[in-house]
């Protein structure tokens, strides 16, 4: 029986009931106080071995009572999602610690993890999985979808392989991938539908973006690179309070941060109506796209986010690239913005050497013009 110095919780054994020995990876409960007679587990379920369970009647003169009992050779082969949650997702935390990924790949690989592999093939034995299985999965989704869950369901699989609790990796195989989509949608939100989709994802991390692309002319790279305290200031004109963030930057569909931009016009200041440029106004964060640890939300992130959200709510999503069409199409026919000061609010190179290297508009004008914009298309509501 367990000594004193063995009881980690509850006190002294003969007080406790139930305590664990977590140096020796056993659990103790009592199950009979006179005689006293305790059960004693081993959990092996983190090592695919069996449990072992025995009855001790303390002070019984070594008298065991052995109920149960099962043979390593009767350990089930483990599924797909114990082999990702007890070898794969441990060792990826930690290379994201150590620095040697990063923390949006995880989050990538995790979110293709429950959306993808797992409903097709978690509750599988790793020796359950067949090929032509496999095939058919793949071709049910996007390239880019398809070649990231092989990719996962492939390093799973290869951890299993290592622990030699299976001998053959199906996600190895050479499969016929997706093809590619040549053509992007072309569709658009009106001001109104913008509206009801900003409210919907309000509060994930997709909202800033979505608002800085679908009501303040950004790329979606562009959304995501300002600093709040160097890029983000406030703004009044025609009695509205508007937000200005500086695009000076821009992070790519993973996440890293690149100084340069797709052209000289796109550094430009964004103006943010109300009543979004309150909620812009007042994040905290280091990061005016920060995924809480001090780095940019990454592209692929806010698209992810911003479907499912959308989805969820009942709202028919476009993609987030498309929010800069939107607000092109609502400033210019909706809002009434001159075309010309549209395309240089949205970064566009001008027409001539004049334009695309000395003419700046600053962001009084950007601000104004907005301002204006709004405060009249209001009016007429």
């Amino acid at each position: 029986m367990p000594s004193e110095r063995d009881t980690r919780v509850n006190g002294p054994v003969g007080d406790a009931r139930s305590f664990t020995l977590d140096s020796d990876g056993f659990a103790c409960s009592l199950v009979c106080e006179e005689p006293e007679v305790w059960r004693v587990e081993l959990r092996m379920d983190r090592t695919f071995l069996p449990d072992v369970n025995v009855h001790v009647v303390r002070d019984g003169d070594e008298a065991l009572a052995m109920r149960r009992v099962q043979h390593s050779a009767d350990a089930p082969v483990p599924t797909l999602t114990q082999a990702y949650e007890l070898w794969w997702l441990p060792e990826a935390r930690g290379r994201v610690e150590r620095g040697e990924m990063a923390k949006v790949t995880l989050d990538n690989y995790e979110s293709r993890w429950r959306r993808h592999v797992r409903p097709a093939f978690g509750d599988r034995p790793l020796t359950g999985v067949r090929p032509l299985e496999v095939q058919d999965w793949l071709l049910g989704m996007t390239a880019p979808m398809a070649s990231i869950s092989l990719s996962l369901m492939d390093q799973v699989y290869r951890k299993a392989v290592m622990y030699g609790v299976c001998e053959a990796n199906p996600a190895a195989l050479r499969y016929r991938m997706p093809v590619a989509r040549g053509e992007h949608s072309k569709d658009v939100y009106t001001l109104a539908e913008m509206a009801a989709a900003l409210s919907a994802v309000r509060g994930t991390c997709a909202y800033v973006p979505a608002v800085l692309c679908g009501v303040g002319s950004a790329r979606v790279g562009e959304s995501l690179g300002a600093i709040t305290a160097e890029d983000g200031r406030s703004a009044e004109s025609h009695g509205m309070g508007l937000a200005v963030v500086d695009v000076r930057r821009q992070v790519d569909r993973y996440g890293h941060v690149m100084d340069r931009l797709k052209t000289a016009q796109s550094a430009r200041p964004l103006v943010i109506p109300e009543p979004w440029s309150a909620d812009v106004l007042a994040v905290g964060t280091r990061w005016l796209c920060d995924q809480g640890d001090g780095t940019p939300v990454s592209q692929l992130t806010v698209g992810r986010v911003w479907k499912e959200t959308l989805e969820a709510a009942g709202i028919e999503p476009i993609p987030v690239r498309n929010l800069r069409n939107s607000w092109r199409t609502i400033s210019r026919w909706e809002l009434g913005i001159p075309e010309d000061m549209c395309e240089r609010m949205m970064g566009h190179a001008g027409k001539n050497v004049g334009e695309r290297h000395y003419d700046r508009p600053d962001a009084d004008r950007f601000v104004d013009a907005v301002a204006a914009a709004y405060v009249h298309y209001r009016a007429k509501l």
